[in-house]
């Protein structure tokens, strides 16, 4: 039990460590390349991006017609627990577009995305670490809201 918890604490700080050094946002002048070496920084993962042709096949139909018009580049890479995780660039109006999708009945809840500063993530798991936030619609306005450890 003493070598589990030893174990826990020194994971701990050095995963405190790690963040407390990393870079607070990505260098979107690179593109998603820029969003690969920042979370290479923060986790050791997502060294290699893959970019792909068909972003419909990878977020699905209703999501492609909502998010591809605000996607100024686009790849993934392979970050725990996700084969592929998606790294977005975005352009503005996402919110907008999300709005209009959730009045009209194509979508329902919140994007599925995790946000950063121009850019955003297709994961859920281990965004509160990245100092990401979710993305709260209704018809009328979208707020930020930072993603809290559960």
């Amino acid at each position: 039990m003493r070598a589990l918890l030893a174990l826990l604490v020194v994971g701990s700080v050095a995963f405190a460590l790690l963040v407390g050094r990393a870079e607070p946002t990505p260098d979107l002048s690179r593109g998603v390349d820029g969003i690969a070496a920042w979370l290479n920084r923060l986790t050791d993962e997502c060294a290699t991006v893959r970019r792909h042709d068909d972003f419909a096949e990878f977020a699905g139909p209703v999501r492609a017609k909502v998010y591809a018009p605000f996607i100024a580049e686009w790849g993934t890479c392979s970050k725990e627990p996700y084969e592929r995780l998606g790294l977005l660039v975005l352009r503005p109006g996402l919110e907008q577009a999300w709005r209009t999708a959730l009045a009209n009945g194509e979508v329902r809840g919140d994007p599925d995305l995790a946000f950063g500063n121009g850019f955003a993530l297709t994961g859920s798991e281990g965004m509160e670490y990245l100092g990401l936030n979710r993305l709260e619609c209704t018809l009328t306005a979208c707020s930020l809201i930072p993603i809290k450890h559960h």
